[in-house]
């Protein structure tokens, strides 16, 4: 994990050193950080010993790689006193990684670079932000949402479609990471093996770092993409687990993520009901995100093995794209949710959401948001209340 708890200072790499080749560039300092409870990051360095010191530039960016391209960065200190060691940053963003290079330079102009430093400042009001991303191009459909939590971790439910003139990996959900300032992943739920949710997965894995992805562990036939997608996972070293019934996700303190589905036993058979379902809790708020899972041998798997009062959901991610297949009355009367969701392709050619769906939420009293009609819907939540901005 690349996230600084409070007082909690980051690794020290090592200190100045000559140069053995002779080459004239200054001796670079090693360069630590820590965030403090008021939210600042106090940074600090060791003295360059050479005799042709010049000066020091600390350098904050919202993106990683600042010596390769110190455009995108941001001058937060500069001295010329080589006993200028400290700085104190008081204006980076909360709720976002920074990250942080001491550049040091000698009179001949020669320059060099610290080590790298990334740390996470805390945000004085957490929320949870949940992005159902518009899976749209063409006739395509699928799946895709980025969970933000509370303490700044970032968390990718699906990946959309793949063709090979489009993929909701390279062509939504990156742009959409590269404009939060996200470049790593603390984790992947790939919930079935469908090419709909797992097609832009491929891209994404080849794009950022990821520590875990969870998968469903489908053990019956799958297609290439499915290989293809758990050959990506293996490659690019992420931690991969399977996930069942009554595990509990760590994904920060401030949140509960309990998994609901499947259990040991995938179930009737369908691929849908092989859904990894998600119970996300925020304060009083759940997030209930239910994959493709199908009424019968899903829904009432899950009903089974949990109270109404364990299913209770602020917001439901509608199962199956809005099928009239899921989402029935006895799942709507258990989860009693507020706001429901439905990701589905605006091109579809499955007529999804079917209208007998659409007449079950409306019915239970439940406000309904389409990534057909409303594109990308957000949801941000304190715990307490939840707002919606389609």
């Amino acid at each position: 994990m690349r996230r600084l708890a409070a007082l909690l200072p980051v690794l020290l790499l090592s200190g100045c050193g000559n140069d053995p080749a002779g080459v004239l560039s200054p001796t670079p300092s090693g360069l630590s950080a820590t965030v403090l409870e008021s939210g600042a990051v106090h940074l600090s360095w060791n003295q360059c010993p050479d005799p042709d010191f010049e000066s020091y530039t600390l350098w904050r960016s919202g993106t990683p790689g600042i010596a390769d391209n110190p455009s995108l960065a941001t001058a937060v200190f500069s001295g010329m006193d080589v006993l200028s060691m400290v700085f104190t940053d008081s204006t980076a963003s909360p709720g976002q990684y920074s990250y942080y290079v001491l550049e040091t330079r000698n009179t001949s102009g020669l320059k060099a670079w610290s080590n790298e430093v990334t740390v996470f400042v805390p945000d004085p009001d957490p929320v949870l932000t949940v992005f159902f991303i518009d899976p749209t191009w063409g006739s395509l459909s699928g799946d895709a949402i980025l969970v933000r939590t509370p303490g700044g971790g970032n968390y990718l439910i699906d990946g959309g479609s793949s063709v090979p003139q489009w993929s909701c990996g390279t062509d939504v959900i990156i742009p959409l990471l590269d404009s939060l300032g996200v470049s790593h992943l603390d984790g992947i739920v790939a919930t079935h093996p469908h090419s709909d949710h797992i097609g832009g997965l491929v891209d994404v894995l080849g794009t950022v770092t990821v520590d875990t992805v969870w998968d469903c562990g489908w053990p019956g036939e799958a297609s290439d993409l499915y290989e293809q997608f758990l050959d990506e996972v293996d490659a690019c070293g992420a931690r991969y687990v399977v996930a069942r019934r009554g595990m509990t996700l760590d994904w920060g303190q401030d949140l509960t993520v309990r998994v609901l589905h499947p259990a040991s036993n995938l179930g009737s058979g369908s691929m849908n009901n092989a859904s990894i379902v998600l119970m996300v809790s925020f304060g009083d708020v759940n997030v209930l995100l239910a994959g493709d899972l199908e009424t019968a041998g899903g829904e009432e798997s899950v009903m089974s093995a949990f109270s109404p009062f364990e299913l209770r959901a602020s917001v439901l991610k509608v199962g199956h794209h809005g099928s009239s297949d899921a989402t029935g009355y006895p799942w709507l009367e258990a989860v009693q949710p507020q706001i429901g969701v439905i990701e589905v392709g605006a091109g579809n050619p499955y007529g999804h959401p079917h209208p007998e769906l659409l007449n079950r939420l409306s019915t239970s009293g439940t406000a309904v948001y389409r990534t057909d009609l409303n594109g990308t819907v957000r949801i941000e939540t304190d715990g307490q209340t939840v707002n919606v901005f389609p």
